[in-house]
């Protein structure tokens, strides 16, 4: 598992580095935040502003590129989890970790349904719901993802710690 777990993680990182660079012409004065700006855009003037200040090209590729990292992200996340809960006997930590694991996999359809949104958006198909859409998607994927991060914070030094026999 740690050699998938490697694997996965690298691939991430490779696909963050290569969406970086490849999208550093989304971070502008009117989207400080890049692609999160067209994320969170809820609204058909919000979304006028955001894509007058960026080539459509860049925007366009940056989101395919995005469905590269959705496979690493959400294999990671979830061989994480559930390399940290496989120990955890039946308690709270086990149960959360079960069920983040596969939550890993909802932030990524969810991801999958906003990538696809948005690009409906860029092309001029979109409608003040499939824009608010979008962003509710956003917000639950990074909602699901913060949470197994915090979950993988708080079970680290569990990791670590060792088991002590009984009486000592």
């Amino acid at each position: 598992m740690k050699k998938r777990i490697a694997v996965a993680a690298i691939s991430c990182l490779v696909v963050i580095v290569l969406m970086r660079v490849q999208g550093a012409g989304l971070i502008t004065a009117l989207t400080p935040r890049g692609i999160l700006d067209l994320e969170f855009a809820n609204s058909p003037a919000r979304l006028t502003t955001v894509l007058a200040a960026w080539d459509q090209a860049t925007v366009t590729c940056n989101i395919w590129i995005d469905f590269l990292f959705i496979p690493a992200y959400v294999l990671f996340l979830s061989l994480s989890v559930a390399a940290v809960s496989v120990n955890r006997g039946n308690g709270f930590l086990r149960n959360a970790g079960a069920w983040l694991e596969r939550a890993a996999y909802v932030a990524g359809v969810l991801d999958i349904a906003e990538n696809l949104l948005m690009l409906q958006s860029i092309a001029g198909n979109y409608t003040p719901d499939s824009l608010w859409l979008t962003y509710y998607c956003a917000g639950l994927k990074f909602g699901i993802v913060l949470c197994i991060i915090v979950y993988l914070l708080i079970s680290l030094p569990l990791i670590f710690k060792k088991n002590k026999p009984n009486g000592v």
